[in-house]
């Protein structure tokens, strides 16, 4: 136990300049974090494997997932590439809302640049633009690529004086439109997540917590996937880091696809659906399907008060080929959040 911790510790230094939006020196020792609840380490590589390697070395606990995909996954239809899949505009109701259209100065994205309500990072090994190679409506989408073998990434973070976070949100919905080619695999990367101080009622109040979605690999394919991080107890010997996560079977497609959330912290419930459908892809309630050891797998997902999204694509492994992600009409809301009509 002792070689994981000390395995833990730099990485999750790491980890913390990277979704904290700091720069980091050579040592990845990470600068002040100016997010909500102080410095935090993004999730790792937990999954369903019962003995699949994380980030410290540990084991994650959970069901075997060296089977292949479910026979319903082949079946995930999305729109062609490059199809008008939504509306003009999205944005008329929604507490938060981003088409990347508005930005005619801004292309490349460097790290910690400033625009609109974003704040980025960047890692060496990857690039974040806003282009119209792909997209769905407007001028543009995020685009973040990932070189091939590269322990890397780009996000967008949002928080501060912005609607969605001005009552303190416990319970939101939304959706995303995502375009993935080439389509490089990971032991784990991420595309969006909230985070912030665990909300009042739960046991782990002054602990950041963490809902994030990700992709998690079976056999060799991307798949989506909620992963759970919550900050370690700052007492000495207190609890630890807790790094955990649910796999869904269902691929995620070299096409332009609609995935929608609803995140309900208090509850500790989680969805995500495809394509507008009525079933969910993936739920969780209470907890997931594995933990990085020594967590239990079926420790609560004691949820955040919601302060801070990101948006983008960071992988905390090497990638096994090059991964190319574009985001478009982001939408997070208090109230139901449905894809557009293909």
């Amino acid at each position: 136990m002792s070689s994981i911790i000390a395995m833990r510790a730099p990485l999750l230094r790491w980890m913390g300049c990277a979704i904290a939006l700091s720069s980091c020196g050579g040592d990845h020792t990470p600068a002040t974090n100016n997010g909500p609840g102080g410095p935090v380490a993004d999730a790792g590589a937990s999954s369903d494997a019962a003995s699949f390697t994380s980030i410290d070395g540990g084991a994650a606990s959970g069901p075997d997932a060296s089977a292949g995909l479910d026979a319903g996954s082949s079946g995930d239809a999305a729109p062609d590439a490059d199809a008008d899949a939504g509306p003009v505009d999205p944005c008329s109701t929604s507490l938060f809302c981003e088409k990347f259209d508005d930005y005619a100065g801004v292309k490349t994205i460097a790290n910690s640049q400033k625009f609109g309500p974003w704040h980025a990072a960047l890692e060496t090994g990857a690039t974040m633009a806003l282009d119209g190679m792909h997209k769905v409506s407007g001028s543009s989408a995020l685009h973040v690529h990932i070189d091939n073998a590269a322990t890397a990434g780009g996000r967008l973070f949002a928080d501060g004086q912005q609607p969605i976070f001005a009552s303190g949100p416990t319970h939101v919905y939304g959706r995303m439109m995502m375009y993935i080619d080439p389509n490089g695999t990971s032991v784990h990367w991420t595309f969006f997540g909230a985070n912030g101080n665990a909300e009042p009622s739960s046991p782990v109040v002054g602990r950041n917590a963490q809902y994030i979605m990700s992709s998690l690999p079976k056999s060799g394919v991307n798949t989506y996937s909620f992963v759970y991080g919550l900050q370690a107890a700052q007492s000495d010997g207190g609890d630890g880091y807790h790094d955990c996560s649910s796999q869904s079977s269902t691929s995620m497609p070299s096409a332009w696809a609609c995935v929608s959330f609803e995140m309900d912290s208090v509850a500790r419930t989680l969805r995500m659906y495809k394509d507008g459908a009525a079933a969910p892809i993936l739920s969780v309630d209470d907890h997931g399907t594995g933990c990085v050891a020594p967590t239990s797998a079926t420790s609560p997902w004691y949820g955040p008060t919601i302060a801070q999204l990101f948006v983008g694509a960071w992988s905390f492994h090497p990638m096994n080929a090059p991964l190319d992600v574009w985001i478009d009409d982001l939408v997070v809301d208090t109230k139901p959040v449905t894809c557009p009509s293909p």
